[in-house]
C-alpha cells in the first residue's frame, strides 16, 4: 500500500590697531599680523619720548612720527593695541576683539586642542569607549564580560539571572524542558508496504530513511506533526521501535487508515521484524527515538535568498517550532502539512542560525549552511526524556 509523498514547491585678526609713535612697542604676539601703521601726526607739536599714549585702538597723538606695525595680532587673539612714541605702553591684551578668535595679548597658550577622554582607556573583547567609559557593543555588561542577555542561560534577561541547567534563554525569559513523555498506549493495527516514491510525505529523501519505518494513518499523523517521532510497536512478545517517516492517507486505504483507527503502514523490514504477518492487532505508544549523532537539515532544491525551506531530520524528540535568525533576531519559520519549514521573503543566503524547540521545550541552536536539495549535518541534539 502506497502512502502519499508531498514536496515543498538589504587668520583673522581683530581690527587693526591704532597707530604707533617711531619708539611704540610691538603688538601682543600671536598669528601673523597685520601691516598698517598709523598716519603720521601733525609735526612740530608733538610730544618726545614720556608722552601718553593714545587711546587704545585709536588714531596716533599729536607729534608722534609715522607708524610702524600697530596691526591686529593672528589667530590666536584679537587687534593688539597702540603704543604712544616713547610713553608707557597699554596693557598687555587691552586691544581690540575679535568676534571669532578671541581676545589677544597674553592669550591662551597656541596649539591647545580638546582632550580625548578615550585615549587612555582599554576596553575588553566585544566592548568600544565612549566618553571615557566602555561599553558593549552587543549585548550588556555583566562584570567585566559583554552577554546577550536575551539568550545568555547564566544571565538571562538581567545578570546573574540563571535558567535551569538543561534550559534555555529565549528572549530574556528562562524555557525549562517539561519531561513528560506521553505514556498512552494505543490500539491498532499494522500492514506494510513498498516505498516507489524518492521522498516520502515528511519531505525526506527516501535513501535518507533508517532501517525501520513506517507510515502514521492520516488523523494521527496531525498534519506532519509527528514527522520523525518514534513509536514503539508491541506484537505479541516482540517489540520494536519505528520512525514515523510517511502518512497513510485514508482515500485508498479507507479499510485501515481511517479516524480512530491508530494504523501504522510498515515498511517490509519492520514487519517482518515483528513478525507481523496478515495485519494483526498490535498496541503502540511514543518514545524518545535513539539516534545517531545530531539533529540533520534537509534543504528543499527550491531555496535561495527569498526562499527558504528547510526540513529537520534525526531528531531524538519531535519539534514544536522552529526559527531563524534574520536581521539580528529571531523569526518564526511556518510549519507546512507536508513537513517542511518555510519562510516565504527568505532569511538570505550561506550559514544559517536555526532555533529548534521540541515537544517537550528543550531548545537548542545551530548554524549550517544552507544547501538547495542537501542534507546538512548539524552541531547538537535535543536531550532524551525517560
Amino acid at each position: 500500500m502506497a502512502a502519499a509523498s508531498s514536496t515543498a514547491g538589504a587668520a583673522r585678526g581683530g581690527t587693526t590697531g591704532g597707530s604707533s609713535g617711531a619708539a611704540g612697542s610691538p603688538p601682543s604676539s600671536g598669528g601673523m599680523s597685520m601691516s598698517a601703521g598709523g598716519t603720521s601726526g601733525v609735526a612740530g607739536t608733538g610730544m618726545s619720548s614720556g608722552g601718553v599714549p593714545p587711546t587704545v585702538g585709536g588714531a596716533q597723538g599729536l607729534g608722534g612720527a609715522s607708524g610702524s606695525a600697530g596691526g591686529a595680532s593672528g589667530s590666536a587673539g584679537g587687534a593688539s593695541g597702540s603704543a604712544g612714541g616713547g610713553g608707557t605702553p597699554p596693557l598687555a591684551g587691552a586691544g581690540g576683539t575679535d568676534p571669532q578668535a578671541g581676545t589677544s595679548g597674553a592669550g591662551a597658550a597656541a596649539g591647545t586642542g580638546p582632550v580625548d577622554p578615550c585615549a587612555t582607556v582599554t576596553c575588553g573583547t566585544n566592548q568600544t569607549c565612549s566618553e571615557g567609559v566602555c561599553m558593549c557593543t552587543t549585548g550588556m555588561l555583566c562584570g567585566t564580560t559583554c552577554v546577550d542577555t536575551q539568550q545568555d542561560k547564566n544571565n538571562c534577561g538581567a545578570c546573574g539571572t540563571m535558567c535551569a541547567a538543561d534550559g534555555a534563554c529565549v528572549d530574556a525569559k528562562c524555557v525549562n524542558p517539561t519531561c513528560t513523555p506521553n505514556t498512552q498506549t494505543y490500539n491498532g493495527h499494522v500492514t506494510h508496504y513498498t516505498l516507489a516514491t524518492s521522498m516520502v510525505a515528511c519531505h525526506y529523501p527516501t535513501s535518507s530513511l533508517p532501517q525501520y519505518y513506517g507510515a502514521m494513518n492520516e488523523y494521527d499523523w496531525n498534519n506532519a506533526g509527528v514527522c520523525g517521532s518514534c513509536v514503539e510497536i508491541t506484537n505479541g512478545g516482540k517489540k520494536l521501535v519505528v520512525q514515523i517517516t510517511d502518512e497513510c492517507p485514508y482515500q485508498g486505504n479507507e479499510q485501515w487508515c481511517f479516524q480512530g483507527s491508530h494504523h501504522i503502514d510498515l515498511n517490509n523490514a519492520a514487519n517482518d521484524a515483528l513478525g507481523a504477518g496478515s495485519n494483526p492487532a498490535v498496541t503502540w505508544k511514543y518514545v524518545t527515538c535513539t539516534t545517531q549523532g545530531n539533529i540533520k537539515f534537509y534543504f528543499d532544491s527550491a531555496v535561495q535568498q527569498y526562499y527558504l525551506a528547510v526540513t529537520p531530520m534525526n531528531h531524538a524528540n519531535a519539534i514544536a517550532k522552529m526559527e531563524v535568525k534574520k536581521g539580528g533576531t529571531f523569526t518564526a519559520l511556518t510549519h507546512t502539512n507536508y513537513n517542511v519549514y518555510e519562510l516565504t521573503t527568505g532569511a538570505g543566503t550561506g550559514m544559517l542560525t536555526f532555533r529548534i524547540t521540541d515537544i517537550y521545550n528543550h531548545v537548542v541552536t545551530d548554524t549550517v549552511m544552507m544547501t538547495a536539495n542537501q542534507i546538512v549535518n548539524g552541531n547538537v541534539q535535543f536531550a532524551t526524556c525517560p
